[in-house]
């Protein structure tokens, strides 16, 4: 039976900043990329599910998402990064698992509630659909709404 070798947490960590210089990793409450500022936020690396997450976040910087117009779109880039991070970097630093499933899926669960709760009429709970950005119509009652941003704060959905 072959042994397998799995890297530190720390020289993982350690190796990632290196490797990406470009980018700004920041200690903060999430792990988040933000494209204007070149800078991945992220709580303490203490996990291989950390460093999945983080990996994440790198893969959205490699693959330039850097903005979206529909909603839709938003979980397609989610999806890419995830796939990005499994299929190509995961190895490269010897995580020779791919990214764990159930992890990937959960995320992009958060995301497909996300878009779920800004497509849901607030007249009649019926899905609608996205007309312009952040703009929907029932294909039940055909009321038009406009939501917020609301991916890290409370949705906002009013009634046009």
């Amino acid at each position: 039976m072959a042994a397998t070798f799995m890297p530190s947490i720390s020289s993982v960590y350690s190796q990632l900043t290196k490797d990406f210089p470009r980018l700004l990793f920041k200690a903060g409450d999430t792990f988040q990329w933000s494209p204007t500022a070149k800078t991945i936020t992220h709580p303490a690396i203490n996990t291989v599910e950390d460093i999945y997450q983080l990996l994440h976040e790198i893969s959205h910087a490699e693959l330039n998402h850097n903005t979206y117009k529909r909603d839709i779109e938003l979980i397609t880039m989610e999806r890419e990064a995830w796939q990005y991070a499994s299929q190509h970097l995961a190895p490269r630093y010897n995580l020779n698992l791919p990214v764990d499933d159930d992890i990937v899926q959960d995320n992009l669960d958060s995301y497909r509630q996300w878009l779920h709760d800004r497509s849901t009429c607030p007249t009649c709970l019926a899905v609608g659909h996205e007309v312009d950005p952040g703009e929907y119509s029932c294909l039940n009652c055909h009321q038009l709404w406009k939501v917020n941003e609301a991916r890290t704060c409370r949705l906002k959905r009013t009634k046009l």
